[in-house]
């Protein structure tokens, strides 16, 4: 491919409201080194298309006003292989794909909420260069294979050709003497000398031995029924290489009806055979490449909407908190309130420190600060950052640890990040109440970090697979412990960055497991080390209300919203419990959280529905799940509303009043009642 087609299919197309717009972003992008392309309208950048390019970068305006769908028809008309990435910005990034129009049933959209930095910019669009760069990779082995058909069709025409010409070696046997007579290009077939004779003793053991019992079979199958002798096998040449022939050929009877010869063609194959098995095999490869792109795509999704779920999760008490901080009533609901907001930007900034870690390992970018350290300051600072998950979860820590001081080379906080991670899965994957047991001891010229639980445990197929990036052994409906799947593979690469080894160990399911990583001592001494407004809520009459969400702040902070409000609340963080309470307060309406550990939202609703006490009972869905799938099966558990964490105030009341009106029969209950995501 020549450098300037090779230019087109790496430029980015731009298209912006405006043309200074359009050329400021052009510019943008080229400071990145990224080489882009200004298009004045929808009808250019469609040319464009048609000529080349590496991803498209628009904006609504821009997709508003193609009202001939002009995008839509060049998108259609792309390639098989082709599906080129369409970057739009938008004001709203949490459109349903629905309201984009001509992008509406385009599957390789990446939405950018405006405004945007700079930073995200470029990482999103060269992001959408490394998928087409992978589209450009199956197209050249699509090409190559097609090539290679071509290839092999040229060769069948060929092989026709000699046979139609008659330009084949020939061959003839005297059945009663065996005597065997043979052309120059038979002879050549075998490999044999065209100036020596060829006997069929030397013909007979010029055959691949795993071929001779099936060559024989067809001879006599020949002879007993008169019809054609048709083979394809392999002979050994005198200089040991292997060829392959088609031999065909027919018996001459006597008038008694017995063979007296056989005559025949042969034909050597082997190109033949080598383009066939390499068609064959490029084919395999290329399916299981497809294959890897399709797990690759199907991985990015799951990662991206538990991300999503992982950071709604925060927002859902941090929203809830502004609501109550703006009311201002009560000084101890607002201190309550900001300390619990404080813990959940913190566990914000705790994930996005491990993303842009992950990302700073896989780029090479993470420098470690080592140094000569008593092994035990970086265990205290695990366990008392990851305090709050061991009370949360009320497990039992004990610890056992060398009588002897350890030392080893490391990075302090890094050290300590390992731990903590080891601890924090241990307490994310033990039901309440479970014991976790934090062992240091040493092993000749290493010392070894071991945390043991009596948790969910790990089947023994998956015990490597659980320091891979974005991987949960359990992707259930139940999404109970949640976590993006990346604290164990962070684990695994800062250990490896210090030169040591991590292992997972596990009897296997609810068996509990072991996380044990090894480094080696240091010698030396040790080194001195320094270390908008929202609305207030409405008065409400005194319903009795059920918060159940296993975000203990998420569920406190809603359950003082709605006291503030005049409802009366119960709060309880497990499915089971929330069966208990409703039996005990008999509650008008049920807030209830769909990931909850060990039975999800929808058993619960389900139970409930099928109590007849519980018959004028209002559900409500509040969940970081809110695809349009989770909404369907929060129908088909019962929920009567289904809200989309974080919730403002004014929609959680609007919700309420809906629940109310349920409640009171003012309209029927009925699916198409169940409210939209939020």
């Amino acid at each position: 491919m020549d450098a300037r087609a090779l230019s087109l299919e790496e430029r980015v197309l731009v298209l912006m409201p405006t043309e200074r717009d359009t050329e400021r972003t052009v510019n943008l992008l080229g400071e990145a080194n990224i080489a882009a392309a200004p298009c004045r309208d929808v009808a250019e950048l469609c040319r464009e298309l048609r000529r080349g390019a590496g991803a498209a970068l628009l904006t609504d305006e821009t997709l508003a006003a193609d009202r001939d769908k002009q995008l839509e028809e060049a998108l259609r008309k792309q390639p098989n292989w082709s599906a080129l990435p369409v970057l739009l910005l938008t004001r709203d990034g949490a459109q349903e794909r629905t309201q984009f129009g001509a992008l509406s049933g385009y599957n390789h959209v990446v939405i950018v909420e405006r405004p945007v930095r700079t930073r995200s910019l470029v990482s999103a669009v060269g992001s959408a260069l490394r998928l087409r760069h992978n589209q450009y990779d199956i197209r050249d082995a699509i090409q190559e294979r097609e090539r290679q058909a071509r290839e092999l069709s040229a060769k069948d025409e060929k092989l026709g050709f000699a046979l139609a010409a008659g330009r084949l070696g020939s061959w003839e046997l005297d059945l009663r003497t065996e005597t065997y007579e043979s052309s120059d290009i038979c002879k050549a077939n075998h490999g044999r000398p065209l100036d020596q004779p060829f006997s069929y003793a030397e013909y007979r053991a010029s055959i691949h031995p795993a071929d001779r019992e099936r060559v024989a079979r067809a001879i006599d199958q020949s002879l007993a029924s008169n019809s054609p002798y048709d083979s394809e096998h392999r002979v050994i040449w005198p200089n040991g290489e292997v060829h392959w022939l088609m031999v065909r050929g027919r018996a001459v009877y006597d008038e008694a009806g017995e063979p007296t010869r056989m005559a025949g063609v042969s034909l050597d194959v082997t190109e033949h055979k080598r383009l066939h098995e390499a068609l064959l095999q490029s084919q395999a490869e290329l399916a299981a490449q497809a294959q890897q792109l399709r797990a690759a795509d199907q991985l990015k999704d799951e990662f991206l909407a538990t991300l999503a779920h992982e950071l709604r999760n925060p927002l859902a008490p941090i929203s809830t908190g502004l609501s109550l901080l703006a009311d201002g009533s009560d000084p101890e609901v607002g201190r309550r309130t900001l300390g619990v907001m404080q813990r959940q930007v913190r566990h914000m900034v705790r994930l996005i420190d491990d993303l842009l870690d992950v990302s700073r390992i896989t780029r090479g970018k993470l420098e470690l600060k080592c140094e000569r350290m008593p092994l035990s300051s970086a265990v205290e600072a695990a366990i008392e950052a990851s305090l709050p998950a061991l009370q949360r979860g009320e497990h039992t820590l004990r610890t056992r640890t060398s009588d002897e001081p350890l030392f080893v080379e490391a990075d302090p906080t890094r050290l300590a990040q390992v731990i903590s991670n080891l601890l924090n899965n241990a307490a994310k994957y033990t039901p309440n109440r479970g014991n976790i047991e934090l062992s240091v001891q040493r092993e000749g010229e290493q010392v070894a970090i071991a945390v043991k639980d009596d948790g969910l445990g790990i089947p023994k197929n998956c015990l490597n697979d659980v320091f891979e990036m974005f991987n949960q052994v359990d992707q259930s409906l139940h999404r109970a412990q949640g976590g993006l799947g990346i604290g164990l593979a962070l684990v695994r690469k800062l250990v490896q960055m210090h030169g040591g080894t991590v292992e997972a160990e596990s009897p296997g399911l609810n068996a509990g497991s072991t996380f044990t990583v090894r480094l080696p001592l240091s010698r030396g001494e040790p080194m001195a080390v320094e270390r908008s407004p929202a609305h207030a809520p409405e008065r409400a009459s005194k319903e009795r209300i059920l918060v159940v969400d296993d975000n203990d702040d998420a569920a406190e902070l809603l359950a003082l919203m709605l006291q503030q409000a005049g409802y009366e609340t119960t709060t309880v963080y497990d499915g089971p419990a929330a069966l208990e309470a409703a039996q005990a307060v008999t509650p008008q309406i049920v807030i209830l959280d769909i990931g909850l550990p060990g039975m999800s939202g929808y058993e619960v609703a389900q139970r409930l529905r099928k109590d007849a006490r519980f018959n004028d009972v209002a559900l409500i869905a509040l969940t970081g799940w809110g695809t349009p799938e989770d909404q369907r099966k929060a129908r088909a558990a019962g929920f009567d509303v289904h809200l989309t964490k974080p919730v403002s105030a004014e929609d959680l009341h609007a919700a309420l009043r809906r629940a109310t009106e349920l409640r009171h029969g003012l309209s029927a209950r009925k699916p198409s009642d169940l409210l939209p995501q939020v």
